[in-house]
């Protein structure tokens, strides 16, 4: 009995060492790519060549759907498949808001935008491009 004691604590302490001293690579981004987010909003602004005017019903609107999804994150009593439409609908009441205030032209250019982003987006994640590559079963 001591002996298989005196074993399994041995392969327990044997495994424990080999984990500790392998290297974890934990893949970190720069500071200015964690938060990116606060800035493109102002290069969005700078290159839509938005007005004073535009600008202001831009962050009222943005003010007015943080409030809305606050209040949405506030309730306890919904499921995640509701949150996630109600989500959906905000996001889409922002959009055509969004719409409503700018020019043809300025529709084009963030259009453009939107498109460059989601490239860039799927660009960066190699788990996308791996399930896009996969065979379909039909």
């Amino acid at each position: 009995m001591k002996k298989l004691l005196v074993l399994s604590l041995a392969a327990c302490m044997f495994t424990l060492a080999t984990t500790a001293q392998t290297e974890r690579q934990i893949e970190t981004k720069p500071r200015a790519e964690r938060h990116k987010g606060k800035h493109e909003k102002a290069k969005m602004m700078k290159d839509l060549n938005l007005s004073k005017e535009q600008q202001a019903q831009m962050k009222a609107n943005h003010k007015e759907m943080k409030t809305k999804r606050d209040a949405l994150k506030a309730q306890d009593n919904i499921t995640v498949k509701e949150m996630r439409e109600k989500k959906a609908a905000l996001k889409a009441e922002q959009d055509e808001k969004m719409a409503a205030m700018l020019t043809p032209e300025q529709k084009v250019k963030m259009d453009e935008m939107k498109k460059q982003k989601k490239a860039e987006k799927k660009s960066r994640s190699p788990k996308m491009e791996a399930r896009e590559n996969q065979p379909t079963a039909e």
